[in-house]
């Protein structure tokens, strides 16, 4: 129960926004039952009025209508750590030693500066953090924008000669407000680190050193360079680099591989899978039971196309799912967003990679 100073400016807030026809506790809870049947933008604004003051409204629809409840925020330390400067010096460190790694074989096929295996390294260092970088305040200023508080980006450290960082996460400290916030909190990550993406791939072809296919072919044979699957986006850049000769493939310095994690992590954090910016995305207009059935089949997908060790850890990670929530549950996506998905679809199937396929095409 809230003591009466509380339970009379909460009544205050209320009434500024919306028209109340009754209020009372349920089931211990101060609850409120409002006239307007359209709450997203009055919700949105009383959200703003009660948070600073340490309480987190919600809205709901039952059979009465629409009632709008109060609960105390939890509050969450936002006392600055250096465990994100730490954490992105070792990010860093381990993506430069695999820059060189990389480089060692490559840069024999370029004229300087490509011909430095350093010069290699820094460049597809920087290059893979800006994709990372972006991609993660992406988010921070789309959260920003709606009013969403969250931490700085902690990259994490990965493998050298294998994958030097397994990207970088931030961390919420207050609610999602609607579902479009959610929709534009989960879609804006990939975007911006798809766009930087698109930047290193360009420069990856224009830096490429185009030799015959047939050299091409007998250098893969000794192991002294080494082919990726592509995906659908580096081959329309092909096509608009082709004129530089025919029968003349490129041989790509260190930073193409940049370019193709970007566009990997970009596909993969787009599925609707609850841990991942799509299932943010796809929470926003399917219900809780279609986001956990597209969850299951984006595993199904995951697996036939060669991810199986990724597939097997967001399982594991399924077994306790916690639902994407928002406070207004009664405003639905709007009509802009939903026709946004299209383009969420088209960014999928542009930069979607499949490493090994289940059912090879013979």
């Amino acid at each position: 129960m809230m003591h009466e100073e509380e339970v009379k400016k909460l009544t205050e807030a209320v009434s500024r926004h919306f028209t109340v026809v009754d209020a009372r506790y349920e089931g211990g809870v101060l609850t409120y039952r409002v006239r307007e049947e359209e709450v997203k933008r009055p919700f949105k604004a009383l959200f703003k009025d009660v948070w600073r003051e340490g309480y987190v409204p919600t809205a709901e629809r039952d059979e009465l209508g629409i009632r709008i409840r109060f609960f105390r925020a939890s509050q969450i330390s936002s006392k600055r750590s250096p465990l994100p400067i730490l954490l992105l010096t070792f990010t860093i460190i381990t993506t430069f030693v695999d820059g060189q790694f990389r480089s060692t074989d490559v840069a024999r096929f370029f004229g300087p500066p490509f011909d430095s295996v350093v010069f290699n390294a820094i460049v597809y260092t920087v290059a893979l953090l800006a994709i990372i970088g972006i991609h993660e305040m992406g988010h921070k200023l789309s959260a920003k924008i709606d009013g969403i508080e969250t931490s700085l980006p902690h990259f994490i450290p990965g493998i050298p000669g294998s994958i030097p960082t397994f990207g970088a996460v931030i961390f919420q400290r207050s609610p999602v407000v609607n579902k479009d916030d959610l929709f534009d909190l989960g879609v804006s990550g990939p975007i911006a680190g798809f766009l930087v993406a698109l930047v290193v791939t360009a420069y990856s072809f224009l830096s490429a050193s185009w030799v015959p296919i047939e050299e091409i072919l007998q250098l893969a044979q000794e192991g002294r360079v080494g082919t990726l699957r592509a995906p659908l986006i580096f081959e329309f850049f092909a096509a608009a680099f082709r004129q530089r000769g025919e029968g003349l493939v490129p041989v790509f310095p260190t930073v193409v591989f940049a370019a193709w994690l970007g566009m990997v992590v970009t596909s993969l954090n787009l599925l609707p899978i609850w841990q991942l910016d799509g299932g943010r995305i796809f929470r926003s207009f399917l219900s809780k039971r279609g986001h956990t059935i597209a969850s299951y089949i984006s595993i199904a997908f995951l697996i036939m196309t060669g991810y199986l060790l990724f597939a097997i850890l967001l399982l594991l990670l399924m077994r306790n799912p916690v639902d994407v929530t928002v406070l207004d549950n009664v405003s639905k996506l709007s009509t802009g967003r939903k026709i946004a998905v299209a383009g969420v679809f088209g960014m999928l199937a542009l930069t979607f990679v499949i490493i090994q396929p289940l059912f090879p095409v013979r």
